[in-house]
């Protein structure tokens, strides 16, 4: 670590190479990078780093600014990333979780200040994390950008699709009361102070950021700096900081993507922090807190760069320099809590259920809400047509301990008791997946009941696992067929491929598919000891295909798809072991 903070101080941001990353090059100047500024126009993007598509012959963008720039009026050229979790649709509900907030909420407010900058939530993959940070955008001034954030549900009503009116990760009624719950329920006071503090800490939310692994941008930090400038300067409680950009248009030049990349310490510094503590100084920011979110810190380790800083290196050097008043909530999984150990936060545990007895309590009422809300549930694990409180608490106890305290598992398993894949027929429950390695394995036995049906899918899974960001389905078909030798895969036929793989990659509203979400992913490509490898993934053989597929496209690749081919060849390694097989090295 020292020798990498050595390296870091020592050469000059802008000569510094990022992996994945625009400014990879060995001496990118500002003008170099222009390109990154050629779609403000876009009201949204995946990404300034991608290519532009149908556009032909680089004149329509030229005309477009010599017809548009002199009458459009000032605005802000910055434009927020767009999100989308896929665990996340417009029919999931929110269950439990007061005690969190009201926690979170009591800290951030205590006059310590060695654990009042921020909170970090801690646990496993499954348990949460983002649909707690999803609840707070979907309360806060950003709400409406919930319906860009969730992925659309094949299961939802028409209201949640149709009528726009009611947003994903909604809290349902208090849970019927002919099942007894089995915990003590809160007195009436302690559940309005617990839900107040939920709404007080969301009216205070400016900005948002979520990492993704499979969607390298949203790990990079040029980007993460780009995004929390978008959403703060379209902050109604920051409408101060949005007219200064408008005023100055430098400090918007300091936000652009291409300073960014040069050096996002400077661009965040002098774009973001100094100008919204000059601001409060002036009174024209109110004399509150603000909360910055961030979902998933470990999912940006890992595109760590060998040079410069993660998401949450990055932080750890600029939390000294935040204003007091702006305070963060970040998440970060169990295994992976080392990288923020350097956060001066309050750290929360999700995943601790003997020593906190309200992480029971949510479980248990989200076992409740399934169950009540769901005739086909409750008929698929009644005994002998019977559903009483004695019947109900052993199976809330089973699930629980298989659980262990994941909503992932839990919501999966009623899944397939709704649709009736599973069916309880005894009290000990044989049939109930005991992990949520099981469950997937289930659902992929359910779906390629042979090894053939599986290996005609296989490789459009390795591109997907190997893929640094969500692909359309044409780029897709045309990675497949980059490495088909006689012939090629019909168009029908991929998308009977693409078909049997629905439940698994989800098509995003900008027609770019992800894993139903990252835990999946993660199961694809590793197994630990003693699970069943069947199904198991070749991310190598997608880098190869994808590398074949940059390497045959029709004319010069531009720098990001360049940076891309090189990685892939890397990670593909294609003649690995080659020597041992012909006897040349």
């Amino acid at each position: 670590e020292t020798v990498s903070s050595q390296s870091v101080h020592s050469i000059p941001l802008y000569l510094m190479p990022r992996p994945n990353s625009v400014a990879a090059t060995s001496s990118a100047h500002l003008e170099d990078l222009a390109y990154l500024d050629e779609q403000r126009h876009t009201p949204l993007r995946t990404s300034l780093r991608m290519p532009r598509q149908h556009v032909a012959g680089g004149r329509i963008p030229q005309d477009l600014r010599v017809r548009f720039a002199p009458y459009r009026p000032p605005d802000i050229s910055l434009k927020p990333l767009l999100f989308e979790v896929p665990s996340i649709t417009t029919d999931s509900v929110f269950i439990g979780r007061d005690w969190l907030f009201h926690e979170i909420d009591t800290q951030l407010k205590c006059g310590n200040p060695s654990v009042n900058r921020g909170v970090v939530i801690i646990a496993n993959i499954g348990f949460g994390k983002t649909a707690i940070i999803s609840r707070l955008v979907a309360l806060s001034c950003h709400g409406s950008r919930m319906r860009q954030i969730a992925s659309d549900s094949p299961h939802a009503s028409p209201k949640h699709v149709e009528g726009g009116r009611d947003l994903p990760l909604t809290q349902p009624p208090q849970a019927h009361p002919s099942i007894a719950s089995g915990s003590c329920p809160s007195t009436p006071e302690l559940r309005r102070r617990q839900e107040e503090a939920m709404k007080r800490l969301a009216t205070q939310v400016v900005a948002y950021h979520y990492c993704q692994a499979d969607n390298a941008y949203t790990c990079l930090v040029p980007e993460f700096v780009h995004n929390v400038a978008a959403l703060l300067c379209r902050s109604p409680q920051l409408v101060a900081y949005r007219e200064q950009l408008l005023r100055e248009p430098h400090l918007q030049s300091m936000l652009s993507l291409r300073s960014c990349v040069q050096d996002p310490m400077a661009s965040f510094r002098r774009g973001v922090l100094e100008p919204l503590d000059n601001l409060r100084k002036e009174r024209k920011i109110a004399d509150e807190d603000y909360i910055l979110l961030i979902d998933g810190l470990n999912e940006a380790e890992f595109h760590k760069p060998d040079y410069g800083d993660t998401i949450v290196s990055f932080l750890t050097k600029m939390i000294g320099k935040f204003p007091s008043w702006l305070k963060l909530i970040v998440t970060v999984r169990t295994t992976l809590q080392e990288v923020a150990k350097l956060l001066p936060f309050h750290k929360i545990y999700l995943d601790k259920l003997d020593v906190n007895e309200a992480i029971d309590q949510d479980l248990q009422a989200y076992i409740l809400h399934r169950i009540h809300s769901s005739p086909e549930i409750q008929n698929n694990i009644s005994l002998n047509g019977k559903m009483d409180n004695t019947t109900f608490g052993k199976l809330s106890t089973h699930l629980k301990a298989l659980s262990q305290g994941s909503y992932l598992y839990l919501k999966l398993t009623f899944d397939l008791i709704e649709k009736g894949y599973l069916v309880l027929k005894s009290s000990s429950y044989k049939v109930v997946p005991v992990s949520l390695a099981e469950v997937y394995l289930l659902q992929c036995n359910m779906k390629f009941p042979t090894q053939s049906s599986f290996e005609r899918v296989l490789p459009l899974l390795n591109v997907a696992v190997a893929s640094l960001h969500p692909m359309t389905d044409d780029q897709l078909y045309q990675a497949i067929n980059a490495g088909c030798i006689d012939g090629s895969l019909e168009w029908e036929d991929f998308q009977q491929r693409m078909d049997n793989l629905s439940m698994f990659l989800i098509k995003r509203r900008d027609m770019t598919r992800m894993f139903v979400h990252p835990s999946f992913r993660e199961w694809l490509i590793w197994r630990e000891d003693g699970e069943k490898t069947k199904f198991l993934c070749d991310p190598r053989s997608g880098h190869t295909l994808l590398a074949f597929w940059f390497s045959r496209q029709e004319g010069k690749l531009n720098r990001q798809q360049t940076i891309e081919l090189g990685h892939h060849i890397l990670k593909a390694h294609i003649f690995k072991g080659l020597s041992k097989k012909v006897g040349v090295s």
